[in-house]
């Protein structure tokens, strides 16, 4: 009796993220539940240390993530693209939110697999993210041996040089069919358990987002993120928060089910004027660079980068008059927002008009490198497709 699974998959790292990408037809015999088992198994989770020491995983959130990609039946779509957040410490697989980091391999991994047809100097890869219903074009550097990787594009948060990737994202508003604002406020007043109430500004855009001013914690963004791991008072009343929004758009019944069900929406960003600082990887980022500081939750832990579905809500937020956000940035360039992170600065490029209905977000631009690490088969034991 066969004891063991092999099953094709990629390494990538997409941004600043790594991910395992799967060809949907290497899946199909699978359940939704063994699917979720094999991902778990494969990422090295649940790991109560937190490392992930018995699989691909990083131990961080940024690094513990998924995708399955099929070719489309949609007109105009050349790829799906279902993106699966996992869990380090525990068995829950997320597959509610979307990644801009990882949405970076998409284009590569649909090129080598023959999804699209390769052509030259750049490939456009038309993609749908499942998760969202919301469509991105990837443009991706190619020569005739497929995905080019090399070049002299630079992103902060990863070592070296790439070639660029550029990734547009259509019409990115309104993921919960709510709008951009949906809440229709542009500041809320968030009530907590403790009684304590925060301002916050919510915005659906990439993903639905929360921003809340450093200066109503006793948090020094001038720390280092590790510290802010650490400070379980701050974190503590971060995820209250979270869970309280979540409620509010519709994404848990209740702030317990949101704590455990709903961990990767919505995100919650905290931030601040520009300042300068150091930077994780030791360089010094100065007022000139940025047009602000933030430093974003995902799944309970201090991003160490940012991530690109945030930045798109942040830079979106930036544009609409009366957000924190905007309160925040000064003599901002219109279209652009320049974000300073724990490892640099990230640059967005937006498309935001106000009308009758509302705000409308018809593209955000943003620009990437990826990299295929691996190409084989993970081995998943036939015991674990049901044990976690």
């Amino acid at each position: 009796m066969t004891e063991v699974l092999k099953i094709p998959a990629v390494f990538v790292r997409g941004g600043t993220s790594r991910a395992i990408l799967f060809h949907s037809s290497d899946l199909k015999d699978f359940s939704f539940d063994q699917i979720d088992s094999i991902l778990l198994t494969v990422l090295g989770s649940p790991d109560k240390g937190g490392r992930q020491v018995d699989g691909l995983g990083g131990g961080f959130s940024s690094l513990s993530k998924a995708a399955i990609i099929s070719p489309s039946t949609t007109p105009g779509i050349d790829v799906d693209f279902n993106f699966a957040q996992i869990d380090i410490q525990t068995s829950f697989v997320d597959w509610s939110g979307t990644c801009g980091n990882i949405s970076s391999a998409v284009g590569p991994f649909a090129i080598n697999e023959g999804l699209v047809e390769l052509t030259k100097p750049v490939t456009e890869v038309t993609v749908m993210a499942l998760n969202t219903g919301k469509k991105f074009v990837a443009r991706v550097p190619v020569s005739d041996d497929g995905p080019s990787p090399a070049g002299d594009f630079v992103i902060d948060g990863v070592p070296g040089t790439a070639s660029k990737i550029t990734l547009q994202f259509d019409d990115p508003g309104g993921t919960l069919g709510k709008g951009v604002l949906p809440t229709n406020s542009v500041v809320d007043h968030i009530n907590i358990p403790s009684g304590a109430v925060y301002r916050a500004s919510i915005i659906d855009a990439g993903i639905p987002t929360i921003f809340v001013l450093t200066e109503d914690f006793n948090y020094q963004m001038s720390s280092v993120v590790e510290e802010l791991d650490n400070d379980l008072e701050t974190k503590s009343i971060l995820e209250a928060i979270r869970c309280k929004v979540a409620v509010m758009l519709g994404l848990a019944r209740d702030a317990k089910t949101a704590h455990t069900k709903s961990q990767a929406l919505p995100k919650i960003v905290l931030i601040e004027s520009k300042n300068e600082y150091i930077a994780r990887d030791k360089q010094k980022i100065n007022c000139e660079q940025i047009d602000l500081r933030a430093t974003a939750i995902s799944m309970n832990q201090a991003h160490r980068t940012y991530p690109v579905s945030v930045s798109m809500a942040t830079a979106v937020a930036a544009h609409v008059k009366g957000t924190l956000v905007s309160e925040l940035v000064e003599k901002i360039t219109e279209g652009e927002l320049s974000i300073g992170h724990p490892n640099g600065v990230m640059k967005v490029g937006v498309d935001v008009s106000e009308n009758t209905d509302g705000w409308s977000v018809p593209s955000v631009t943003i620009f990437r490198t990826s990299r295929t690490i691996m190409e084989g088969k993970v081995i998943v034991p036939i015991s674990k497709l049901m044990a976690n």
